[in-house]
């Protein structure tokens, strides 16, 4: 039984030609194609090279016409053949997405929509549907060496975190994007390149019994190790050439899956028109930071007996409680245009929009929807609820909620309602949203060296009768939103500097402009320099707010004074601590992951680790002597459950960092480091808090003119412990040493130098296979 009612309206008039393909589309597609098919050739004549070698040796020696060279030759050959031969063999069917499959008997409404938006757009129907709980939607397909030849078919994933924040016209425009996927042709170089990529892969990174077979050969007498030494050059030097001409072919792929977003862009607009994609897209953000606070509040509730019904109501809680925290009024909302121009109208600015999680390989926001409105198609957008589309949506909801949980103990756990957990873990009067987000994953006092410079960068004239809201004005949640934008510019500038991140098409883009890699250190720089000057206003701002407070706590008398000051203390000094055990940690871990880069570790690389290990040894020594003269005050004592932290606290006591006993030493330290953390994250969160609290309580006793009573006992925090500004944090090896970039072909001249060494082995124990016959 299906209900057409729900499907909504398409748009009217639109343009013809609007989805066809264009001419940079056809070019990028012919370019992948071509890499992709050079590639494979390649492959296929390699492995029949090698093959040709060891049969025309093999029948020179069945002839008798043959040495022990022809042997080794043919030895040698063989295995290089069932090397190369045996990786055409690995690739596997895509994994379980999770989630729960669904039929058109289970879900008649929602089938009967897929296939009226196939049928419209004129995509295939597909194959296989899950829902899932995650904030995505997207298209997968099961894999085979025939799907080279032969087209796969297409499965399409829902997920529920998605459908609970978008209504039905919304939905309907990120399912056409998918289904604009099922339509293109050139998703077939993609199953290609997908294909090839897991050839690849199990090429390059795993080691089986062929590679136990040549460290065998090369441990046995020198008289036939060298064979076994000259089959392994041999075998790296194939591993590195292939992955040298694949990587290639993804840059090739990746200028044609930037086309291919923006096409099924386009598909979206001819059906739903050009706001309601650029809206879904919009919403998202809020909701993957909704998802994860609902995740994390779910194993929160866990570890204390009780599971979240439905995870669906929490994440909208999530949203509207964030939006709260931040007084932000359209978070997570589709703005309405600020003109009566629908078409010039941009959601998102020219700088770099992140975007969301489930298209974190696709273009820039800003990028999709100058796309979206390059020829705006209007129409309206059907509110109703995307919820519309499933047969019973709370049982729906139950069912992918209670997935999240051991099913042998989730009898176990007492269910409790999402809007209860989520009010739990933001009922905090630091998230009060009169702060207007200021203490919302942010410190207030880690940008200060001290709690003395804090009081002496503040710059209030008057603190007699300074209200909250002049403390936390509007302009400060502007600020702090600029901040968060900075930030996440500045990391994705970072991440693309380093590698870690490609970007879309091959092109970076940054504000507006593209760039070249050598002009991100600038554009750095410049963000930077923003950001600084920001968080000078900030810093400013934060003065403030503790110099008003201390003001209005002496005049009140009674030792409330010291009480404030005792806890601003408390959390300065929690806060560096943490945040030098965490520095620490990082250098430990990231020099651990530069020593193992290549799965070896050499004299020098040991050496080197064990220099960090006694540098962390020694700083952990301090913090932790630090860390034990912290009284906490009764209040604070109460809040955490800690009645004596001196004895509590886990102290950094562990025997000195040997070259016997360093990979144990480094195991052990980092877990005492995760709890070092986790129990200073415990006491800075429960001050933050209490000294919220009580500034509040002290400005409305102030403001009243009534008797606040005594002030508990402050308690104690060092003086001198160790502290680290922001900025000033360990520089981590982002790049290997060139003999490890040279083994991974990272950058250019290392990956250039090791393709021309490949290629000379690879051809000289080619030519030397086909002079030997």
């Amino acid at each position: 039984m299906s209900d057409a009612t729900h499907y909504p309206e398409s748009p009217r008039d639109v343009p013809q030609g609007l989805t066809r393909a264009t001419g940079s589309y056809r070019r990028q597609a012919w370019l992948a194609m071509a890499g992709l098919l050079t590639f494979i050739l390649f492959y296929l004549a390699l492995t029949a090279s090698f093959a040709i070698i060891a049969y025309n040796n093999f029948r020179r020696i069945q002839a008798g016409d043959s040495d022990f060279f022809h042997i080794v030759v043919t030895g040698i050959s063989v295995l290089l053949t069932i090397f190369l031969v045996k990786s055409l063999f690995t690739v596997r069917k895509s994994g379980d997405p999770g989630g729960v499959e669904v039929t058109a008997d289970d879900e008649p409404v929602l089938f009967d929509f897929l296939h009226r938006l196939a049928d419209e757009i004129g995509a295939p129907k597909p194959h296989r549907v899950f829902i899932t709980p995650e904030v995505n939607a997207a298209v997968f397909y099961d894999l085979s060496l025939i799907n080279l030849i032969f087209p796969s078919k297409k499965n399409l994933i829902v997920g529920l975190g998605l459908v609970n924040v978008l209504n039905l016209g919304e939905l309907k425009a990120v399912l056409a994007h998918e289904f604009g996927h099922f339509a293109q042709g050139a998703m077939a170089v993609g199953r290609w390149v997908y294909v090839a990529q897991q050839i690849i892969s199990h090429m390059v990174a795993t080691r089986d019994w062929l590679d136990s077979v040549v460290r065998f050969i090369g441990r046995i007498d020198i008289r036939i190790a060298w064979i076994g030494w000259i089959l392994a050059l041999v075998i790296w030097s194939i591993r590195s050439l292939m992955d040298t001409l694949f990587s290639i072919v993804i840059m090739a792929e990746r200028a044609l899956s930037r086309e291919m977003e923006f096409n099924a862009d386009l598909v979206a607009v001819s059906v739903t028109g050009s706001d309601a994609l650029v809206n879904a897209l919009h919403k998202l953000q809020a909701a993957d930071e909704a998802w994860q606070t609902t995740l994390d509040i779910a194993g929160q509730e866990a570890g204390n007996g009780k599971r979240i019904g439905d995870l669906f109501d929490a994440q909208l809680e999530a949203v509207s409680t964030i939006g709260r925290v931040l007084n932000d009024d359209t978070y997570g909302k589709a703005p309405e245009p600020d003109s009566d121009d629908a078409a010039e109208h941009r959601v998102f600015t020219e700088q770099m929009a992140t975007p969301p999680q489930m298209w974190s390989t696709h273009p820039p926001n800003r990028d999709r929807e100058d796309n979206a409105k390059g020829v705006y198609v209007p129409a309206d957008i059907d509110s109703r609820s995307a919820w519309l589309v499933f047969k019973d949506p709370p049982a729906l909801r139950e069912q992918i909620s209670r997935s999240f949980y051991n099913a042998d103990k989730i009898d176990e756990l007492d269910t409790v309602h999402g809007e209860e957990a989520v009010t739990r873990r933001f009922n905090k009067a630091s998230l009060s949203s009169e702060f207007r987000g200021t203490y919302l994953s942010r410190s207030p006092v880690r940008n200060f060296a001290s709690v003395d410079e804090m009081l002496e960068c503040a710059t209030l004239q008057d603190t007699h009768a300074v209200t909250h809201q002049q403390l936390y004005p509007e302009a400060i949640a502007e600020r702090l939103e600029q901040c968060r934008s900075l930030d996440a510019e500045r990391h994705t500038l970072e991440a693309l500097a380093a590698g870690d991140l490609k970007p879309s098409g091959g092109v970076i883009r940054h504000r507006g402009e593209e760039l070249d890699k050598s002009d991100i250190p600038d554009a750095i720089e410049q963000v930077a320099a923003e950001r600084k000057a920001l968080g000078e206003e900030l810093k400013t701002h934060d003065a403030n707010c503790r110099q008003a407070h201390l003001a209005a706590a002496k005049a009140l008398g009674q030792g409330w004074d010291s009480y404030l000051l005792g806890l601003v203390r408390l959390l300065h000094s929690t806060e560096h601590l943490h945040a030098v055990v965490s520095n620490e940690q990082a250098l430990l871990v990231n020099t651990w992951q530069v020593i193992t880069a290549d799965g070896q570790i050499g004299y020098f690389e040991k050496k080197r680790m064990l220099g960090v290990c006694n540098q962390v040894q020694q700083k952990l020594r301090e913090v932790s002597s630090f860390a034990e003269q912290i009284v906490l005050p009764a209040p604070i004592a109460s809040a955490t459950g800690i009645d004596n932290w001196a004895e509590k606290f886990p102290k950094f006591a562990i025997d000195d960092v040997t070259k016997d006993n360093w990979v144990d030493w480094c195991r052990v330290a980092s877990q005492i480091m995760d709890n070092l953390t986790y129990a200073l994250g415990i006491v800075r969160s429960a001050a933050l808090e209490e000294m919220i609290k009580r500034e509040t309580a002290v400005a409305k006793h102030s403001t009243d003119g009534t008797d606040p009573g005594p002030a508990p006992d402050p308690g104690n925090a060092p003086s001198g412990y160790p502290t680290l500004l922001p900025g000033q944090e360990h520089v981590l090896q982002r790049k290997l040493d060139l003999w490890n970039r040279f083994q991974l072909a990272h950058g250019f001249g290392p990956a250039t130098l090791r393709a021309i060494i490949s290629i000379g082995i690879v051809g000289g124990a080619i030519y030397g296979g086909v002079i030997g016959f």
